[in-house]
């Protein structure tokens, strides 16, 4: 192909150098401009998302401020597949994108060349550290092995002519192993891992709301063995587990993150929180299982005693949530109840306090019946089985249909009072339902659940639910052991 190196039109990607030509199978095409269209895109955690066609181009050619601040910034066909190119007619001879063409293929490693490695200073050129006027803030290491002086004497005293090459090599290596050498550390250089100062269950629980140390090394050891390492990490599989559970139980920012684990950045810590958040709650799904009929039978505590037939409780909890940008997100996310965007999460426990089901989030304005109805629960349970509820959820039809015994609190409607019945019966009820109100209350004590949910990571807050609520199922239990039947 003959290239024009005089050509002013050339392809602006790094490492490509193909200049405009007479070659009709290479064409160029502009970059597109922002805000002009979207297109889907698959982001590094594998899920599509939809951005800007602009950034979409920039991402994938990896084109830094400076590039696109070009003008007439062109790419050539060369960086495209067939697919990506309308067909051609009988009348054009011109290429011509497609207007959801992305750029997928000859795409650059960088943008900054590597032109030389960073050459090691000198020793001599090296600056010696400053030895600092308080004794306590530095601390010298010397380690010296006296040379006799006969042992000098002894070499140099030898002849030249009788030492072969090898010989003398070797003993001008073994002097000087035997010469004097100073090491000094300053109290700078010395790192201490943030996970060290977390020393007692209690420090551990207040900062991840890990109940213990056994917890947190199992947990390790499965991530270990489940999702193993496939590049280096400047952080131990421990630190970016207690990473991520401190963001969980105190919220904190990724800057006072990157602060408190001192070999990661901002930036880092965000991408550490977004990767390994899935893995967790693979790891943790297997804690929230739906139990047996016997196996709840033989678990009853004394408040349900009058409800034996009872396979689950369930109430709605929600969340609060940064107001979204798109609006029809804003109308679905936005609760009467709360005044505020939330969402929102079916939460099902055993008579014996074990979170047995989550439902995927919903937004703030869906009921609770739509809730009940939208998650499947219902198939899960079989005839005759008893489920507990709040007054918020009008589903006598759905349980009536598969015959299962709706266990809720009397209405009151046009009364003036509740009989003597039903006031106890409400009595029994509240006394046996306040139970998942302690779970919900577990699960609100994650600072992450408290204050408002990023909208940004609304991707996560299933994964998340499913971590917090296995931490639950793992920590002390809801009942005594003294509240059975039968021990436990």
């Amino acid at each position: 192909m003959a290239v024009s190196r005089n050509s002013r039109i050339y392809c602006g990607v790094f490492g490509c150098k193909t200049f405009y030509s007479t070659n009709e199978n290479i064409s160029f095409h502009l970059f597109p401009k922002e805000n002009e269209s979207k297109v889907l895109r698959i982001n590094k955690m594998g899920k599509e998302e939809l951005v800007d066609r602009h950034c979409a181009w920039a991402m994938n050619l990896k084109m830094g401020k400076e590039s696109l601040k070009k003008t007439q910034l062109r790419v050539c066909s060369l960086h495209f597949t067939e697919n990506d190119f309308m067909p051609s007619g009988i009348n054009t001879r011109r290429k011509r994108l497609k207007p959801t063409a992305i750029p997928s293929k000859n795409l650059p490693m960088s943008t900054v060349p590597l032109l030389f490695q960073k050459r090691r200073r000198s020793p001599k050129k090296r600056d010696l550290p400053k030895k600092s006027s308080n004794e306590n803030n530095s601390c010298e290491v010397s380690t010296s092995v006296e040379i006799p002086e006969k042992h000098f004497e002894s070499t140099c005293s030898q002849d030249t002519s009788d030492i072969d090459e090898d010989d003398s090599h070797e003993t001008i290596r073994e002097l000087y192993e035997k010469i004097d050498v100073s090491t000094q550390v300053t109290s700078g250089d010395l790192m201490v891992p943030f996970i060290s100062l977390i020393n007692s269950p209690k420090h551990l629980n207040t900062m991840t709301g890990i109940p213990s140390f056994n917890l947190l090394n199992k947990i390790e050891e499965l991530y270990r063995l489940e999702f193993p390492d496939k590049r280096f990490h400047n952080i131990s599989y421990k630190e970016r587990i207690v990473m991520v559970f401190m963001k969980f139980k105190q919220d904190l920012s990724f800057i006072v993150l990157s602060i408190l684990f001192k070999n990661v950045s901002p930036e880092s810590c965000r991408t550490i929180y977004a990767s390994i958040i899935p893995s967790l709650a693979m790891l943790l799904n297997s804690v929230i299982y739906w139990p047996s009929k016997q196996e709840i039978s033989s678990n009853i505590p004394y408040c349900f005693e009058k409800f034996n037939k009872t396979r689950v409780v369930i109430d709605c909890t929600e969340i609060s949530l940064q107001k979204p940008k798109c609006l029809t997100c804003r109308i679905k996310t936005y609760s009467n109840y709360k005044s505020t965007f939330t969402l929102k999460f079916l939460i099902g426990i055993s008579p014996g306090g074990l979170i047995t089901y989550i439902s995927k989030p919903y937004g703030g304005r869906a009921s609770d019946k739509t809730i009940f109805e939208q998650s499947g629960l219902i198939g899960m349970m079989e005839r005759f089985d008893g489920i507990m509820v709040d007054k918020g959820f009008l589903i006598d039809d759905l349980c009536l249909e598969k015959q299962i015994d709706l266990i809720r609190p009397p209405f009151l409607k046009n009364k003036i009072q509740f009989s003597k019945a039903e006031a106890l019966l409400n009595k029994d009820i509240a006394s046996a339902r306040v139970h998942i109100e302690r779970i919900n209350q577990r699960i609100k004590s994650f600072k992450i659940f408290q204050s408002k949910f990023s909208w940004s990571h609304n991707y996560l807050a299933y994964d998340i639910m499913i971590i917090i609520c296995g931490m639950c199922n793992l920590s002390s239990p809801i009942f005594a052991s003294d509240k059975f039947n039968v021990p436990i």
